[in-house]
């Protein structure tokens, strides 16, 4: 359970000080090679693909009309998603629709360990276990066994967050879509 605060906390601090490093030179990508370390940007789908080929794995919603992906590499590791109205600026403070993927050696455990009276947590056909903290409603994790890797879906409306990663909607960026 430990590993699992500690591993929320860092994803939220780290997507916290990325997006407090926005400025003004912040803008649209349109090749992998322009992702900065720390800065928010827009990016194509087709970059956001090419960044996943070197960042393995990234996870997505995939395209969504009327919006702008925004993504953003943080220093431990962990990628953000942002979907950004459309015409938003890079950076943006409002909150979105948000898929992280957050590299950690124990993303499956924690989230299977966790403390059945502070989460729902359950285990889906597909072998992946998925947690819903209460006090962070608003957000859905979900890892697979033996993955380096532990994935927070975060929506500013309720239940969202939990209905996509149920529906399949949160894919592999460059992977197979259901």
């Amino acid at each position: 359970m430990t590993a699992l605060v500690l591993l929320v906390v860092v994803g939220v601090g780290s997507w916290s000080l990325a997006v407090s490093r926005a400025d003004d030179t912040s803008s649209a990508a349109s090749s992998a090679d322009e992702i900065r370390m720390g800065v928010p940007t827009i990016v194509s789908a087709e970059a956001l693909e090419e960044f996943a080929a070197t960042h393995y794995p990234l996870y997505w919603r995939g395209e969504v009309p009327d919006t702008e992906i925004e993504l953003t590499l943080t220093a431990n590791s962990g990628t953000f998603v942002r979907y950004l109205p459309e015409g938003s600026a890079a950076g943006d403070p409002s909150k979105h629709l948000t898929v992280a993927t957050y590299h950690a050696l124990t993303g499956y455990e924690g989230l299977e360990g966790a403390d059945t009276d502070l989460a729902t947590v359950e285990h889906t056909r597909s072998g992946a276990v998925v947690a819903v903290f209460d006090n962070r409603p608003l957000s859905t994790y979900f890892s697979f066994e033996n993955a380096a890797f532990q994935v927070e879906v975060y929506s500013p409306e309720k239940n969202e967050s939990k209905k996509l990663t149920d529906d399949g909607a949160i894919t592999l960026v460059g992977g197979e879509t259901s």
